[in-house]
């Protein structure tokens, strides 16, 4: 946190991250720098359109949490409830702030869990069918190779972490999930690269995860024989 800052948008980094609204309209989320910064690092701002293909409203800060250093990287969700989720990083973890469906202030920003080693890549998140909410991130632990959270559609709880199976390979990781799938009948399939090398692995749930922690990822990764894991 930099309480210092004033909120005073003064340069943008990178590119605007939009959300869209059950209700047609869309959301956007932005890192800006401030020149009343007292540590030198960005924070996310957000703006909303006022109706489907309408005009934004003004950016407003989310919150004295400050992105980066080095990597100012931003996602956002609408949950189940139609409240909004945005996660950041920060000093090598996830904040995550939450606004509720009918706008207002944002909630204090907390620690998302999941933490990957330095340089394997943000957190992705998946929206399936049933409107379950999945966070997916790399995993520095020595057990496994990524971690998932989950939020069910019924509570709005983001459960525990999970373990998202082990690579077969000693000193291999992985960086983000590049794709989330959902298969016919349910079941989530992934596929990362590994963070410093063209080889990309995959990995399916046994089982669709009905909110039960553990045991629905496979044990293992599996080594792709081309880049699309076909």
């Amino acid at each position: 946190m930099d309480p210092g800052a004033q909120g005073v948008a003064t340069g943008a980094s990178g590119s605007p991250v939009s959300v869209p609204r059950a209700d047609g309209r869309v959301d956007q989320f932005q890192v800006f720098y401030d020149s009343t910064a007292t540590q030198g690092l960005p924070f996310v701002w957000h703006r909303a359109q006022s109706a489907p293909g309408g005009s934004y409203g003004a950016w407003e800060r989310v919150s004295a949490g400050t992105v980066g250093p080095k990597a100012s990287f931003v996602t956002a969700v609408e949950n189940a409830a139609g409240g909004l989720e945005v996660f950041w990083l920060d000093h090598g973890g996830f904040c995550h702030s939450v606004q509720g469906p009918a706008g207002g202030q944002w909630s204090t920003p907390e620690n998302f869990g999941l933490q990957p080693s330095p340089y394997h890549g943000f957190l992705v998140l998946f929206k399936r069918s049933n409107g379950t909410l999945i966070a997916m991130a790399s995993s520095g632990k020595p057990d496994r190779s990524m971690e998932s959270r989950t939020q069910l559609s019924s509570d709005g709880v983001w459960h525990p972490a999970e373990m998202m199976g082990k690579v077969p390979e000693t000193d291999v990781g992985l960086g983000q999930p590049s794709t989330v799938t959902e298969l016919p009948d349910q079941r989530l399939k992934v596929t990362a690269r590994e963070w410093n090398r063209d080889r990309y692995w995959q990995i399916a749930e046994e089982a669709p995860n009905n909110g039960i922690p553990s045991g629905w990822w496979a044990a293992r990764w599996q080594l792709c024989a081309t880049p699309q894991c076909d």
